[in-house]
């Protein structure tokens, strides 16, 4: 299920928050919270029926596996178990996720033809599997604790965020779920909650999906770029990919806030970053923070010398591009942001101002091998921004935004006066974006706590945007990061 469909909100959302209260004012707090688990398993099961049930599998594997590591005494036997529930989660997301890459990298290096599998890929394998993964972890560490299954399997299906995160760790979201005040209701919080939900929609609907009809007839016609157009897609898919990720992780949090269970911020304006390293902390906060603390740190991190560091930032940079897809794009991806990670040191002395605009341009550059569909194309995508030349397809790719508000008088002027719609479509592409970019920069529209409520131009501006947005999703798209 999708938080921009009309069955989500108008469906699923009410029903979830009328039981989930009703049941805890009547004291009913385990029951409550097997109702938003089984209200969680339909959001999930919507997508497809085929996805509940390897994604329940996992959980009642890895709770079995976390148990186990719990209880035996063994430390033989607890290593093996852990090592076990480790190579099960793992070989449960490469099986899905990475088989059909392994298969045509292997055909292609030795020239075999080993039969290609069809396998569906479940929604949020992504997600769901690393969370497991810290959890077991901890455990093994010592730092978790034994819990109930009911608990274990909330803390992996809790709806806003099983389909792209943020990816919690159970200190954040488990001991919630004890905590009775979260139970009753808030308006303050309650509001916030609608507050950032609003605005993630708007994010999502508004400007991530009409950025993304020109940025996508761009890339179906790479060969026709010229500068302006090839620095456009650049630019524009970036904004896309924030505007619709943080959109969703918006909605997220906003809805943790309105069942008033509460999940960790994963965006922290990263186009402020002076650096890529800077970027990483403030994109994709808690992917960043799961590499950094299961993988980098036991590296060694930066312990062992500059050298080491660098090789474990690449490592967990090349790691972090192949969770995000099976591709080699990806994968160079990550290359380029773990030697951008790596080399950030060297623009220290620079300016703010100028290190802002060279880690937007490097991240920029990096993301357009994210979106291409082979290292290639990326490469020609940059190729076309640097060779200095126009052939005025900025304004087919500017036409192909097709902003519905003014469609009354686009197909005036496409009647009546059609060589104006083209510079009016350049018009609107540029404003668009240019907004975009001012709305990345600005302090924010987040409302603090207690306050927000009291402000009715703040609710009436939230009204229209929620409107706006409702009447928007007649195209209903889905979000990007339910590919990886």
């Amino acid at each position: 299920m999708l938080f921009n469909s009309q069955i989500f909100l108008f469906v699923f959302l009410p029903f979830t928050l009328a039981g989930w209260y009703y049941l805890n004012y009547k004291k009913h707090d385990r029951l409550a919270q097997g109702y938003l688990t089984g209200m969680s398993l339909w959001f999930y099961a919507y997508l497809n029926l085929q996805f509940l049930w390897t994604m329940l599998v996992s959980c009642l594997a890895g709770y079995v596996f976390c148990r186990l590591v719990l209880q035996t005494t063994s430390e033989k036997k607890r290593k093996a178990v852990f090592y076990a529930g480790c190579l099960f989660h793992l070989g449960a997301l490469g099986y899905f996720k990475y088989t059909g890459f392994f298969l045509e990298n292997i055909n292609a290096v030795f020239h075999t033809q080993l039969p290609m599998l069809r396998i569906l890929l479940p929604v949020g394998i992504s997600f769901y599997t690393f969370q497991q993964l810290s959890y077991l972890i901890d455990c093994y560490k010592g730092k978790a604790g034994l819990c109930s299954f009911l608990d274990y399997l909330f803390f992996i299906v809790y709806f806003p965020q099983i389909l792209q995160g943020p990816i919690l760790v159970h200190e954040e979201l488990i001991p919630q779920l004890h905590e009775k005040e979260r139970r009753r209701f808030d308006p303050d919080r309650f509001y916030a909650g609608i507050s950032r939900f609003v605005i993630g929609l708007s994010k999502k609907a508004l400007l991530a999906d009409t950025l993304a009809k020109a940025v996508g007839f761009g890339y179906d016609q790479v060969e026709r770029l010229d500068s302006a157009s090839a620095l456009f897609l650049a630019v524009g898919y970036l904004l896309e990919l924030y505007f619709d990720f943080s959109g969703y992780c918006d909605m997220a949090v906003g809805l943790g806030k309105m069942v008033g269970i509460e999940i960790p911020e994963n965006f922290d304006a990263p186009f402020r970053s002076l650096s890529v390293r800077e970027f990483w902390r403030r994109w994709h906060i808690t992917l960043g923070r799961f590499f950094t603390k299961y993988v980098y740190i036991p590296l060694g991190g930066s312990r062992k010398g500059k050298l080491r560091t660098i090789c474990n930032t690449m490592i967990v940079f090349l790691l972090s591009g192949l969770w995000h897809g099976a591709d080699w794009t990806f994968v160079f991806w990550g290359f380029l942001h773990g030697i951008g990670v790596a080399a950030s040191d060297l623009t220290s002395s620079f300016k703010e101002s100028v290190r802002k605009v060279l880690t937007f341009s490097y991240v920029c550059l990096a993301f357009v091998f994210f979106r291409a569909s082979s290292i290639s194309e990326g490469f020609l995508v940059i190729g076309k921004i640097f060779s200095f030349r126009w052939n005025g397809f900025l304004l087919e790719i500017a036409k192909a935004l097709d902003l519905s508000e003014i469609y009354v008088v686009t197909k005036a002027l496409s009647m009546k006066a059609p060589g104006v719609l083209s510079i009016l479509s350049l018009f609107l592409l540029l404003l668009f974006v240019s907004l975009c970019l001012i709305f990345l920069i600005g302090p924010g529209i987040r409302p603090k706590k207690g306050t927000a409520g009291k402000k009715k131009g703040h609710a009436v501006l939230l009204a229209v945007l929620f409107v706006w947005s409702v009447l928007s999703l007649t195209g209903v798209s889905t979000f990007l990061y339910f590919d990886f």
